[in-house]
């Protein structure tokens, strides 16, 4: 499990993106880091997990208010993961991330509750829009 604050900045504040916690559970660690440090410079307080075990923690120890998930993790799959985060953190909103369209984990997901589904490759764009779409 990895923090990474946000940085200082009149857009953060202005915008209110520092009071934004958002976890993300990635086992592509390029893609983890890559996003967490997008994020970070957009001025939201970033933590991440590569696996189940570090999300669940993660929810235990952080409040968070956004949680973007890979739907396939090599500890559990990323549905399961939700389900338990969401007995921890109720309120978090978590959207899932995917490279594979796995119809069954998909349909599962969204059963379950969660917010969207982002499929990969996706822009950092496409990131933000989910952002402000969830906190509009």
């Amino acid at each position: 499990m990895k923090i990474i604050t946000a940085k200082k900045s009149k857009k953060s504040i202005k915008d209110g993106a520092n009071q934004i916690a958002i976890l993300i559970v990635e086992d592509d660690q390029d893609l983890r880091e890559s996003l967490a440090t997008a994020l970070r410079d957009e001025g939201y307080h970033v933590i991440w997990a590569q696996d189940a075990d570090e999300a669940i923690v993660s929810v235990k120890a952080h409040k968070v208010n956004i949680v973007f998930m890979d739907i396939c993790l090599p500890d559990m799959n990323g549905v399961e993961v939700y389900k338990a985060i969401k007995k921890i953190q109720p309120t978090a909103t978590t959207v899932m991330m995917t490279g594979f369209f796995v119809q069954d984990l998909v349909n599962a997901a969204i059963s379950a509750g969660a917010y969207d589904i982002l499929y990969k490759p996706f822009t950092m764009d496409d990131i933000l829009k989910m952002i402000k779409k969830i906190t509009s």
